[in-house]
């Protein structure tokens, strides 16, 4: 009797479904992706859909990725371009900003010009983005990969290599930039220099893509009312996100002065349009990595990586 009953009750475990995984969303400290906080703050995103995790340094988070332990990123299109590259089948469902200056090279106060960083040692992430920007700045000079001597540093300590004097120049992104600048570093290259080339995209797996679409509209949902939160409260909006980052609301607003959040309209314009915007700037970028060893070379069709479904369900 004990037996019989004990099996209908596995029997009714086993029927019953198990609850869907929430998002997990990688993250690392970096202005522009603050509106996905400032909608968490707003209470957009219930923990049971959607959860941000925050990673101190892009490494780390990469690796939760591969690694299955997040299903999304909000990264560089660079770094989209590496995951591809892999095989991990990243889908790119939002163009979150634009770097026009929030993304730099500083030095110190003795290296005068880009020229002058040869020979000399070159902190940066040892990612897409750091390579990438590094190499546009050392082509504006001239120089070539090897000129340089490259340090590996995580992102948390760019200002600590910098302040015990164990490089002469740092590739990195606001807010470290202020930082540096605060520690008597100088700009010598940054990326309004390089328009339109230094995009922060959200990446999801394809797997949980096509298993949970509705989480993909939360996060969308959540972040153009984000948006729209801080174009109606330009000033409040800064005072809630700046304290993230450690930083005073007057700082913050600088540091997003260098980063453009892209609106609905932009965003068709990125993944829909005829051709998509974004499908022109991959293949831009790719050619440049590819050039620079920072890809391999072969064939792929870049518009496997975009999927405007959930934009288009969320934004018609």
């Amino acid at each position: 009797m004990r037996t019989g009953a004990l099996l209908l009750l596995l029997s009714l475990y086993a029927c019953t479904p198990s609850p869907r995984a929430p998002l997990m969303v990688g993250t690392v400290p970096w202005a522009g992706s603050e509106p996905l906080f400032l909608a968490r703050e707003q209470g957009l995103y219930p923990p049971e859909h959607l959860r941000l995790v925050e990673y101190l340094d892009s490494a780390d988070m990469i690796r939760a990725f591969r690694n299955g332990a997040i299903d999304a990123v909000a990264l560089t299109l660079e770094e989209a371009l590496r995951l591809d590259a892999l095989g991990l089948e990243p889908q790119v469902v939002l163009v979150l900003d634009s770097s026009h200056g929030a993304d730099c090279v500083v030095a110190r106060p003795e290296v005068k010009t880009l020229a002058e960083l040869k020979g000399r040692r070159v902190a940066l992430e040892n990612m897409a983005l750091g390579l990438y920007m590094l190499s546009r700045a050392l082509e504006r000079a001239g120089l070539q990969a090897e000129d340089v001597r490259r340090v590996p540093a995580r992102l948390d300590s760019h200002e600590e290599v910098y302040r015990r004097g164990e490089v002469d120049a740092v590739v990195t992104f606001e807010p470290k930039c202020q930082q540096l600048v605060d520690a008597g570093a100088h700009v010598l290259f940054d990326s309004s220099l390089i328009p339109g080339e230094i995009l922060d995209v959200l990446v999801v797996r394809k797997r949980y893509r096509d298993a949970h679409p509705e989480r993909i509209d939360v996060l969308l949902r959540g972040w153009f009312a984000a948006l729209d939160y801080q174009k109606a409260h330009p000033d409040e909006a800064v005072k809630r996100m700046a304290p993230r980052l450690g930083l005073e609301a007057r700082r913050f607003g600088e540091a997003l002065a260098g980063v453009h959040l892209l609106d609905a309209r932009e965003q068709h314009e990125q993944l829909t349009g005829n051709p998509p915007r974004l499908l022109e700037t991959l293949q831009r970028l790719r050619a440049v990595m590819v050039k620079d060893g920072l890809l391999p070379s072969r064939p792929r069709e870049d518009s496997l990586l975009l999927d405007a479904s959930s934009l288009l369900r969320v934004s018609p």
